[in-house]
């Protein structure tokens, strides 16, 4: 039996990324944010991938995977055209609508985790 490694510490990860305080400027932490919820992400879809083919979810509950995933994945797109679009203008609106696609992003990631998560039998 194969171990993964609990999704909620990842999870963790992102969020101790995302409001850390440090040194690193906002850029960075928005760069480190979204790798974080990159790799957050595909842990997620492949736990999910795995139980599906060991036969441990339904075909509803793979839709409800896919639908949860395709909200979160949209979302990341939204964020990194609003950080790419930050970058080149550095204005404070810029700034402004990258930290609420942000803030999207780790709403939608909760979400993708929490269900694979449920699915999994975690807590």
């Amino acid at each position: 039996m194969r171990v993964v490694p609990r999704l909620g510490t990842f999870v963790l990860v992102l969020v101790a990324l995302a409001f850390m305080v440090s040194c690193a400027t906002f850029k960075e932490n928005t760069y480190k944010s979204l790798y974080s919820a990159g790799v957050t992400y595909d842990v997620a879809m492949k736990t999910a991938v795995d139980l599906k083919g060991e036969g441990k979810i339904s075909d509803a509950q793979w839709v409800v995977v896919m639908a949860v995933a395709n909200d979160y994945y949209v979302a990341y797109h939204v964020a990194v055209d609003a950080f790419e679009t930050y970058i080149k203008t550095d204005t404070a609106e810029d700034k402004d609508k990258l930290a609420v696609a942000l803030a999207d992003v780790a709403g939608k990631l909760s979400k993708i985790v929490d269900y694979v998560n449920r699915l999994r039998g975690g807590v």
